[in-house]
């Protein structure tokens, strides 16, 4: 009998074995198929409680997970994994009193990763004890000074509180320890509520780079700029866009028209027929060309052109008045 005892003893660690290396290396169908059938024998083994509880956490099935961990909590209650795992399930559903509990716990165990600092802002912010939340994560960086997460979680409090001039030196400080889109972006919508403009445009332009950001971001400042006469900022923009994507019409067409309103006529008018090559059924640059060559009193090249912006903008309400203009204008020239 004695035997038969020791042999079943060896069976369940060789076979619980099995179950935790194939949960090292992220096998986890085959960690939770070796874990159950281990349990329809052994149901009270707490150590293939833990190997189930594991591999649940890591297919994301958090209450099962939940079950099994606690299981196992009674027989390893100074486990700092389980007490960690266990605040994270308990911050899923909202349970945010006992994540914060679970986490505590593990910290006085030693505890001490950059996640589980997160998590444990999170609960507190969640808690609505922000001015603890953010000494967390502060007295953190005071140990850790690099740690980027910390940083994007302060700027991301500090934006959330309206405090701009906070999150951007956040943000800052996260990207000397590497530059991501995201993060560039997030940047650069800072700097923007923080009206600071010519900022946020350097940054959305990086952001772009890294695939992160749209053109059309900066193509609105731009154009906003160009509506506010403030040419100089509208021109370096457009410039910049064209330089980045030259075969943009819509790009084109903008740094044409700002160079025509600071008087860079000739410029003006080769990025407008460089526009209507690009794009042939682009309405506005007919138009501007046409008003160019009336001013110079060139009648044949403006009527040409004026017919040319009639028939492209046919149907577009946004056009009416220019349409209006361009028809009165070229009956007179046809009059001529």
């Amino acid at each position: 009998m004695l035997v038969g005892i020791v042999g079943a003893a060896g069976d369940l660690a060789a076979r619980r074995n099995l179950a935790q290396a194939a949960l090292l290396v992220g096998d986890y169908e085959r960690a939770l198929e070796l874990a159950d059938d281990i349990l329809a024998t052994w149901p009270d083994d707490a150590a293939t409680r833990l190997i189930r509880g594991f591999a649940l956490m890591a297919r994301g099935e958090f209450e099962a997970a939940e079950r099994d961990l606690l299981a196992a909590l009674e027989a390893y209650p100074d486990d700092i994994a389980v007490l960690y795992n266990l605040a994270v399930i308990a911050e899923r559903r909202g349970d945010y009193r006992n994540g914060l509990h679970y986490l505590d716990e593990a910290f006085a165990r030693g505890l001490d990763r950059d996640d589980a600092h997160l998590l444990k802002a999170k609960l507190l912010d969640h808690l609505g004890r922000q001015g603890e939340a953010r000494d967390t994560l502060e007295y953190y960086l005071t140990r850790r000074p690099g740690t980027r997460e910390i940083y994007l979680a302060l700027a991301e409090w500090s934006r959330a509180a309206g405090d701009a001039e906070k999150a951007i030196a956040y943000y800052e400080k996260a990207l000397k320890y590497g530059r991501d889109g995201p993060t560039l972006a997030e940047l650069a919508a800072t700097y923007e509520a923080a009206g600071d403009r010519r900022s946020a445009v350097d940054y959305y332009f990086e952001a772009v780079v890294e695939g992160a950001a749209s053109t059309d971001v900066l193509a609105e400042y731009a154009a906003d700029y160009a509506a506010a006469a403030e040419f100089e900022q509208a021109l370096e923009i457009y410039q910049r866009l064209v330089d980045g994507f030259p075969e943009n019409a819509h790009y084109l067409f903008g740094l044409s028209f700002v160079k025509q309103q600071v008087g860079r006529a000739e410029e003006a008018r080769a990025g407008y027929m460089m526009v209507v090559r690009l794009k042939p059924d682009f309405a506005e640059p007919y138009y501007n060309l046409a008003a160019m060559a009336d001013a110079d009193e060139d009648a044949d090249a403006a009527a040409s052109y004026y017919r040319e912006f009639l028939g492209y903008s046919a149907g577009r309400d946004d056009l009416a008045e220019s349409r209006a203009k361009a028809s009165q204008r070229l009956e007179l020239l046809e009059g001529l």
